[in-house]
């Protein structure tokens, strides 16, 4: 039995059933170098965990506005690759959260614009995967949350706290390493 996308996002929703027989691979793609986890998955490292934190001091370096933006467009390469990958040609947006442009700091006339053109999206919008750049970066500045799924092709994801994507798929494991390594980003370790 195939299950619908409306299923596929409430497993989401219920972290609990995460591990059941919602997904086959989860995935959680960070920015974070592995060698600096614990053993007990805490990330130990003083690093910028959000846009908010550019001009500010990390293990001794300012974050830059080019820095920060080397990052973000990691990430959406990722994406792309990955989606396109699963055969994606689409994304639906779905569990839309619009927290409007009070958290905007940095880049707030590229936020607005962007903004203008995402706070008009609906559940059930469609993307082409060229056209996922504007949701990918307000997520990425938070500024808006949803997920991005395909259900045909068994893809999920959406962008959680401290940069870490949640990506979910049948794709192997290897092919995604490969693609996320690809793009100087990291799987994290599980937390024990």
């Amino acid at each position: 039995m195939t299950m619908k996308l409306s299923d596929k996002v409430q497993c989401l929703r219920n972290w609990e059933d995460i591990d059941n027989h919602c997904f086959l691979n989860k995935y959680s793609i960070v920015k974070y170098r592995p060698e600096f986890y614990d053993e007990h998955g805490v990330y130990m490292k003083d690093e910028w965990t959000s846009v908010s934190d550019i001009g500010n001091i990390f293990d001794g370096e300012e974050l830059t506005k080019d820095q920060y933006l080397e990052v973000e467009n990691a990430y959406i390469s990722t994406v792309k690759e990955l989606v396109a990958a699963a055969g994606c040609k689409y994304l639906s947006v779905v569990g839309i959260e619009d927290y409007g442009l009070r958290r905007a700091k940095a880049f707030n006339n590229e936020n607005k614009a962007m903004y203008q053109i995402v706070s008009q999206y609906t559940e059930g919008h469609r993307l082409s995967v060229n056209d996922i750049d504007y949701v990918m970066k307000l997520c990425l500045r938070e500024q808006y949350w949803c997920i991005l799924a395909n259900g045909r092709h068994n893809v999920q994801l959406d962008v959680g706290y401290e940069y870490y994507l949640h990506f979910y798929s049948l794709l192997p494991a290897d092919f995604v390493k490969a693609i996320v390594r690809k793009n100087n980003l990291y799987i994290a370790r599980d937390r024990k």
